[in-house]
């Protein structure tokens, strides 16, 4: 059987260990927004204001970190707006 001190420690190393969990969350949450907020801009600067929709930020926020550096990369090299609608939605219409 356990002593007290022992439960104590364990549950004070488990909520350490939750909370931590928590911090990294956040933090990996804030860098997607980050990136997001990232091609956002780079979409405004490159292709103007008008081109950012409610569709093109909706599937922004369905991509994953990989698939938003790749789009980052992307739209560095796209010359045409249609290039980065097509890399975003395939063949949906837009």
């Amino acid at each position: 059987m356990r002593t007290m001190a022992e439960i104590d420690a364990w549950y004070e190393a488990e909520m350490n260990k939750a909370e931590l969990k928590g911090e990294l969350k956040g933090e990996l949450k804030g860098k997607l927004e980050g990136k997001i907020e990232s091609a956002m801009t780079l979409i405004r600067v490159k292709f103007g204001s008008d081109i950012l929709t409610p569709q093109i930020v909706s599937q922004l926020q369905k991509l994953n970190t990989k698939q938003l550096d790749d789009f980052l990369v992307g739209i560095i090299n796209w010359q045409q707006q249609e290039e980065m609608s097509e890399w975003l939605f395939g063949n949906e219409k837009v």
